[in-house]
């Protein structure tokens, strides 16, 4: 079992880009305009050649606009669905599933990507992620040697990070109107869950415990998180705020928190986690299991650095707040 969550872990935290290392919000704002639209109103003539700089610091020349991409994470591959760019995509990795769309599409390996089956589709473009980029340095850089565009995607610890990457990606694939048109949805959507949050109190705060990863090894989610600036952007305060990033407690530790509300992110692989939590020894006496507030929530729209980030922070206002969020 502690093999099988350490693999999970290792897996989120290096192949899906959730590395935190940002800070957030001291109050439930909508994440600020920020230079990722202005990425994209530079470039809003959608003309070829265009020379991007990476998140590696490349400058990277594209000479037309790419019709076959290969993307090295689920973000990503989400970003150009997202985009209208999905029928550009002619490989992808393991770990992608969202759209159903990407199950057709050739897979080109998993935490490291094959090189030759890269080679063997024919990009004219491949998009890497800096979560991954110093540790697939040399089948990148095996790539480039064979004439392929790499364009290196920033790793996103905050929520105007992603408009960023969004903004990256949309410019890499000519698709600048249509990224401009995402992230300005996403902003109207955090901006309105902000606005309804206004009307919690101080009083009505709630205390919420996430858990990432199931017991034995207990993990939650601190500081320069999505989950974290989500349950902020709510006005919900996290348990494990004052720690960053993903850290591991014991079940104690957990417990003495006290939590009103428990998330949990792993329904996709344990059965039934919220009746697991409920019948953990010594949790009886945390209000959230004394008044069965435990809820699960698909990891992939709270910690995926995509478009979905909105969905994920609508379902967690919902389960929280339902008074005031639910219709």
């Amino acid at each position: 079992m502690k093999s099988n969550v350490r693999l999970w872990l290792l897996a989120l935290l290096l192949t899906l880009g959730l590395v935190a290392c940002g800070t957030t919000t001291d109050e439930p704002e909508a994440p600020a305009d920020d230079q990722g639209t202005d990425v994209v109103e530079e470039e809003a003539g959608g003309e070829f050649p265009r020379t991007i700089t990476d998140s590696l610091g490349n400058e990277v020349t594209i000479e037309e606009e790419p019709e076959r991409v290969v993307s090295l994470i689920p973000s990503i591959t989400e970003t150009l669905f997202a985009i209208d760019k999905g029928d550009t995509v002619v490989g992808r990795t393991d770990f992608d599933n969202y759209p159903e769309e990407v199950e057709d599409i050739q897979s080109v390996g998993g935490m490291e990507f094959d090189v030759e089956q890269v080679l063997a589709l024919e990009p004219d473009l491949v998009l890497s992620h800096g979560s991954g980029a110093h540790s697939s340095e040399g089948g990148l850089n095996q790539l480039r040697e064979a004439g392929v565009t790499v364009v290196v995607v920033h790793d996103a610890s905050s929520i105007d990070e992603v408009y960023d990457s969004i903004a990256m990606i949309g410019e890499a694939t000519g698709a600048d109107e249509q990224a401009a048109t995402v992230i300005s949805d996403m902003k109207e959507g955090f901006a309105a869950l902000a606005e309804k949050a206004e009307a919690i109190t101080d009083e009505e705060r709630a205390n919420v415990w996430v858990e990432v990863s199931p017991e034995p090894e207990i993990y939650t989610t601190g500081k320069g998180t999505f989950l974290d600036e989500m349950l902020t952007l709510i006005n919900a305060d996290n348990a494990a705020g004052d720690v960053e990033g993903w850290v591991q407690f014991s079940e104690e530790e957990a417990v003495a928190f006290q939590p009103d509300v428990i998330i949990t992110t792993y329904g996709y692989y344990v059965e039934d986690p919220e009746k697991q939590v409920m019948a953990r020894d010594g949790w009886q006496s945390v209000p959230a299991v004394e008044n069965e507030r435990v809820y699960d929530v698909h990891s992939d729209e709270v910690t995926r650095s995509g478009p979905r980030l909105v969905q994920g922070a609508e379902k967690l206002a919902e389960l929280i707040y339902p008074d005031v969020f639910a219709e």
